[in-house]
């Protein structure tokens, strides 16, 4: 039976990743238990997402409430997990930072009894970032049927890696301030903040160990409502170990190859999660350690050129009796926004 899993990847940071919802086809005969987690030498909530394959006729993935969740470093540490939503557990950054060099197992055990565990996993030393530069760039893009031209920025970096050999990812997010609505009497401005979503920037320094890589392409940034007031653009270079890097290169040709995440061959992404309970059970996903760099730079409205879009949130009535979106009287209410000024601001 073919199953769908709605609801694996990305963390790109909460402040460092936020997870989006990937299609994911699968060969199945069961339900599978599907880990997103990912760990850093970063001050930042860590964040461990469960959930079950769902037959192909359900929208979402079945999240696994009511887990006890743990990573135990190799001094025998173990820091907990709490569940803040229905199969999202996260930790606690003032209990538990990663550090490089040290190793660390997931151990997750279920509500049904049943156990799971990571293999052992260390934080890898990254590399550093040298810069991060744009340029403007006009493409053609396919709307119904037809090729229209699309005004954006192009976003590139430079970095240098190690003089050992070293598996990288290049990740990104972007915050951009905007005018709160003329109904909204609570605020004058918010701050959103994007992640990375369908970009999977990989790269192996087989060939090019402690040297400068140059012009690497992180993303394409349509022109639009991001940029009618300055923008904050944050990339981050982070380590992996050989098997996170495989597990992003399959999924990364995967998706480029069909635009559908595990459809084909999905026995070939191998997870480092097994069940300890059951050894024949399989397990979708991955535990990540990564090490990160990172580096910001400010992105004004005038560099992005023609194209922007109004300055305030569309709230557009075509009749009198039409509602209004909550984020016309609220402006946090709109995506992944804040109404308080972020400290690199």
């Amino acid at each position: 039976m073919i199953k769908k899993i709605a609801s694996i990847i990305f963390l790109v940071s909460l402040s460092w990743s936020c997870i989006d919802p990937l299609d994911i086809e699968v060969v199945d005969d069961g339900s599978r238990l599907v880990v997103f987690a990912e760990i850093t030498d970063q001050a930042e909530e860590y964040i461990v997402d469960l959930s079950r394959t769902a037959n192909y006729e359900s929208v979402n993935n079945v999240k696994v409430t009511e887990a006890l969740v743990k990573v135990i470093d190799s001094k025998g540490n173990e820091y907990d997990f709490t569940e803040v939503r229905p199969g999202i557990y996260k930790s606690c950054p003032a209990e538990f930072i990663g550090q490089i060099g040290e190793s660390y197992t997931l151990r997750i055990n279920t509500q049904d009894e049943k156990i799971y565990e990571s293999e052992i996993e260390e934080i890898l030393p990254t590399g550093e970032i040298e810069s991060v530069y744009f340029e403007r760039f006009d493409r053609q893009v396919m709307i119904d049927g037809q090729l229209r031209p699309e005004k954006g920025l192009k976003l590139f970096c430079a970095f240098k890696d190690n003089p050992s050999e070293d598996y990288f990812r290049v990740d990104w997010g972007g915050t951009y301030q905007f005018r709160a609505a003329p109904m909204d009497s609570e605020h004058t401005f918010c701050w959103n903040t994007e992640y990375s979503k369908f970009d999977i920037n990989l790269y192996e320094d087989s060939y090019t160990n402690n040297s400068l890589k140059k012009d690497f392409e992180i993303t394409f940034l349509e022109a639009g409502f991001r940029f009618t007031q300055d923008y904050s653009f944050k990339a981050k270079l982070k380590s992996m170990s050989p098997g996170a890097y495989n597990f992003w290169r399959l999924i990364k040709q995967q998706y480029e190859n069909d635009g559908s995440i595990f459809s084909a061959l999905p026995a070939q992404i191998n997870s480092n999660i097994k069940s300890i309970t059951n050894p024949e059970e399989k397990v979708l996903g991955y535990f990540i350690t990564s090490a990160e760099v990172s580096k910001r730079i400010r992105i004004s409205p005038y560099d992005i050129g023609g194209g922007i879009s109004t300055s305030t949130l569309p709230c557009r009535q075509f009749r009198p009796t039409d509602p209004l979106q909550e984020y016309c009287y609220d402006c946090t209410k709109f995506e992944n926004s804040v109404a308080e000024e972020p400290t690199y601001w």
